[in-house]
This record gives C-alpha cells, sequence and structure tokens, in this order.
C-alpha cells in the first residue's frame, strides 16, 4: 500500500520512459513492485547509505544503478532523475538532527533539486503513532506541517492520508521541468 500510494505521480502509462531515483531503497523492493506493476522503460537507480543494502539490490536486479552514499552529501552531482520517490527511509530518527523535521526537510529540497519532473515519498502520521507502542527510532510527522513545506515548492503537492492509519504521501508532480 505504501508504495502504491507513490504511483500516481509517475506517468500513467506503463510503457513510458522515464528515470526514477530510489532514496533509501534498501534491497530496491519498490523497483521490484514497479515491474510487477507493469512499469517496463524505467532508468531506475536506487541509493542507500547501507553498503549490504546496496549490494544486494544489485544482485537482484543487476539492470539497475546503485549508488552507496549519503543522499544529502551526493545529491543533485549523483543526476537529475525525471522522478524522484522514497518510501520509509525519512521515518528512522536522525540523531545527527536536534529536531527531525530538519533532517525531513533537507531531504525533501534535496528530493526537489534533483527531480525534474516529480517527488513522492511517505511518512510515518503522528495521528497514527496511538497505534503502536512508543518506540524513540521511528519519527512521526504532522503531516499538515511537510505539506505546507512542500506546497512552497510544488503548489499542487497531494497529501495522501487515506491509505492506512500511521502513514501519509505527499506527491508533487510539475509540467515545468524548472519547477522542481
Amino acid at each position: 500500500m505504501r508504495f502504491s500510494a507513490l504511483l500516481p505521480v509517475l506517468p500513467p502509462a506503463l510503457d513510458a520512459a522515464f528515470s526514477l531515483l530510489d532514496v533509501g531503497c534498501g534491497f530496491a523492493d519498490l523497483y521490484g513492485f514497479l515491474l510487477e506493476a507493469g512499469y517496463r522503460n524505467i532508468d531506475y537507480t536506487g541509493i542507500d547509505i547501507m553498503p549490504e543494502f546496496t549490494d544486494h539490490a544489485a544482485a537482484r536486479y543487476p539492470e539497475a544503478t546503485f549508488v552507496t552514499g549519503d543522499f544529502l552529501r551526493l545529491g543533485p552531482q549523483a543526476g537529475t532523475y525525471d522522478f524522484v520517490l522514497s518510501s520509509g527511509a525519512l521515518n528512522l530518527v536522525n540523531e545527527q538532527y536536534p529536531d527531525h523535521y530538519d533532517f525531513v526537510f533537507a531531504m525533501v529540497e534535496q528530493m526537489y533539486q534533483t527531480a525534474a519532473q516529480g517527488v513522492a515519498f511517505n511518512l510515518l502520521s503522528a495521528e497514527g503513532k496511538r497505534h503502536f507502542a512508543h518506540d524513540e527510532r521511528f519519527f512521526y510527522c504532522q503531516a499538515e506541517r511537510v505539506l505546507e513545506h512542500c506546497r512552497r515548492k510544488a503548489p499542487a503537492t497531494e497529501l495522501d492520508h487515506g491509505y492506512l492509519s500511521y502513514d501519509f504521501a505527499i506527491r508533487s508532480r510539475w509540467e515545468n521541468p524548472t519547477a522542481g
């Protein structure tokens, strides 16, 4: 469901060619999901800070490209992509930031700079926190605060808070490649 919530930002035609950067790709499960959904012309790149994740992903999908590193440090130098997606990578508290929103917004800004046509990501919802035992490792965001931040960059940004009670997705798409 989390991956499905990101799809509306992508071209509706399954045979459309596009490049995609998956931030915090893990084992590239998002890429596998897109292939199973019928997308066939994806120039896919996954980036993750954990080398064991990118090594495993590269073994699973040798046709794709994988980069090991910190997205905030590599940033746009990693290349410009039509779309930048991220699922779950912003949920773990980054102890380098006293306020985790600063980390989330830094990542989002980097995603917007790297994307030519659109960005989509998901986060844990503060409204859904009641469904879980309190776990200090995870950050639960105020959806409206993240939406407001993103709309400053892309006014037509959408919030999808209806697919899971503890999660929400943000989707931004623009026609003008310089808008992102």
